[in-house]
């Protein structure tokens, strides 16, 4: 996609990742957590600007050798494009430059359009969560391994 650049998450873009927090999911991180992903020494955080404009983001952590995929998020006109890839694609040179093996993350086992996404790169269900997000929807956990060709999709 041209006209798209991905950057690391700084103050400036709070307000755009909060709209798109509240228009993606039903439980919206608060203005008070981004502000600390902000602030946190071992956060990987990076946007995803289209024509200058904020319209995705994802949220991570650095502990060790894992990195921690909490959060991606595009603009749900703007899904199906390629921006999710390109920040899943940033996150994993970025990660394995600052020496990490592996990416952990947890998705909604009904959630197929995630799951159809996180395969694609190659990530692995290692260990299953019931009802980790009530209602009975359980949560899978995935891991892909990182480092030398695998990470650019």
């Amino acid at each position: 996609m041209q006209n798209l650049s991905v950057e690391t998450f700084k103050e400036e873009h709070l307000s755009d990742i909060l709209r798109l927090e509240r228009e993606l999911f039903d439980e919206p991180y608060s203005e008070e957590t981004l502000r600390r992903e902000l602030k946190l020494p071992f956060s990987l955080n990076l946007v995803a600007k289209f024509n200058g404009k904020t319209v995705g983001y994802c949220l991570s952590w650095l502990i060790s050798e894992t990195c921690e995929l909490h959060r991606i998020g595009v603009k749900r006109e703007l899904q199906g494009k390629g921006i999710g890839r390109e920040l899943l694609n940033a996150l994993i040179q970025l990660a394995s430059q600052k020496g990490a093996r592996e990416i952990l993350l947890e998705v909604n086992q009904r959630n197929e359009k995630a799951l159809l996404f996180y395969r694609k790169f190659g990530f692995k269900k290692i260990a299953e969560r019931e009802n980790y997000y009530g209602k009975g929807d359980g949560a899978l956990l995935m891991k892909l391994n990182i480092g030398g060709n695998d990470a650019e999709r």
